[in-house]
């Protein structure tokens, strides 16, 4: 039997997140005592905590995640890649080429840039100092690898967040291009031995008009 496991992390007020991003919140609007039932009122940016980012986010008529029929959230070939980086880094394709044959037959590469240690023991750092991509590395990825469809990471921007005028626009690089259909995970949890992974499902929030949102995903390993 397979073994199936979270690989996103729960929703949490408490959790780190990037210096634009609000807190979410949390809130009671009805409960048991006072109405019979409990029901909550939930706040957030969509950009909070495991979620994805679909081409709608940097470009304003990409494929937004209602364009997604759910088997393209489906991946089969999914890689892992140990990226170890330091605080701040700008990865290049240097840092990604000795991984290029892994990396060919792959439908989903997952970056672990080994900063997840630090999610809860060091929120700032992990929220301000975390490694990214850099511009030349997602050209290179979307050039070398035609048949990758989305990329994933444990860190909570595929840019490098301090240093966001040289990287943002690697969101550009990955998902922009008429009729693009990539998506970006971002803040995934990868600390688990996924040595085994053979299938990762993507279950986002399907909202009409958001360009993109908080997902929950399951890996399916042997």
């Amino acid at each position: 039997m397979p073994t199936l496991l979270w690989l996103s992390h729960p929703l949490d007020p408490a959790a780190p997140r990037p210096p634009a991003i609000p807190a979410p919140e949390l809130s009671w609007f009805l409960t048991v005592e006072k109405d019979g039932a409990n029901v909550q009122m939930l706040r957030l940016a969509n950009h909070t905590g495991t979620h994805l980012d679909t081409p709608r986010h940097v470009i304003s008529d990409g494929a937004a995640i209602a364009d997604f029929p759910p088997e393209e959230l489906i991946y089969s070939r999914p890689v892992v890649i140990d990226l170890q980086a330091e605080d701040g880094e700008i990865v290049g394709p240097e840092k990604i080429e000795p991984h290029a044959g892994a990396l060919a037959g792959a439908d989903l590469a997952l970056f672990r840039f080994g900063s997840e240690k630090f999610r809860m023991s060091d929120p700032g750092r992990f929220s301000t100092r975390c490694p990214g991509l850099g511009i030349p590395a997602g050209r290179w990825l979307r050039e070398k690898f035609p048949r990758l469809r989305a990329l994933g990471m444990d860190v909570p921007s595929v840019a490098t967040i301090a240093h966001l005028d040289e990287t943002m626009a690697v969101h550009h690089a990955l998902l922009g291009g008429a009729g693009r259909k990539f998506i970006i995970i971002e803040e995934m949890h990868l600390a688990a031995d996924l040595s085994g992974l053979r299938e990762v499902r993507v279950s986002p929030w399907l909202v009409k008009g958001m360009d993109s949102g908080p997902c929950t995903i399951l890996g399916v390993l042997d």
